[in-house]
């Protein structure tokens, strides 16, 4: 390839040719940018594997003045790296009154897992609340599935269908949400059932 010189300066067709080549060299780089990306070994994911296994597990949760609030017994236990919580295999929770000894509730499930940082647990699967009647308050028996649960607010909800037993009547419900250390619970949408208050 000839460039003719002029007084100095370079021919327009020179200076198409002089582009051209640029604009290969800029290609050429591309090119071997994206071949080296597409053989470069990715990194690999963190592995989710358990970084502790514990049988037979329980855990009892008390407030400030030590006394217990509630404890979540299990077969087995898993802790999942990082922030990943815990797993827990066919749980039991038991809720207690404030005086830490008399059970207010009974929850049990299939599966669970906890938040890393104790805020969340989450039942999965099928899912029982069973309210005693050494509780001092009316018996009461939940079926649903998949509860959340909020410990510091004592709460527990459910999108699930829920049917709920007493001696006094049996009714269903799309969705719950429920006040643990309180007679309360709302039953959210298509609520049916029947109620026959007791005879004096």
């Amino acid at each position: 390839m000839k460039a003719r010189m002029t007084g100095g300066s370079v021919t327009g067709r020179g200076l198409f040719y002089l582009g051209g080549l640029a604009l290969l060299a800029g290609l050429s780089y591309a090119l071997l940018w994206w071949v080296e990306s597409s053989l470069r070994t990715p990194e690999p994911a963190e592995s989710q594997a358990p970084v502790l296994t514990i049988d037979q597990f329980r855990a009892v949760r008390t407030n400030p003045a030590g006394v217990q609030e509630y404890v979540v017994e299990a077969p087995r236990l898993w802790q999942l790296p990082g922030q990943g919580g815990v797993r827990i295999e066919q749980p039991t929770l038991d809720w207690y009154q404030p005086d830490g000894q008399t059970r207010e509730w009974r929850l049990q499930a299939e599966q669970g897992w906890g938040a890393a940082d104790q805020q969340t647990i989450r039942l999965e699967g099928a899912v029982t609340m069973i309210r005693a009647a050494p509780s001092g308050k009316p018996p009461m028996t939940i079926t649903t599935r998949d509860v959340i649960i909020s410990p510091a607010q004592h709460y527990a909800e459910t999108a699930a269908p829920v049917r709920m037993v007493t001696p006094d009547g049996e009714f269903s419900a799309i969705g719950a949400r429920a006040w643990l250390d309180q007679q309360r619970l709302e039953l959210l949408s298509e609520v049916r059932g029947f109620y026959a208050p007791p005879k004096r």
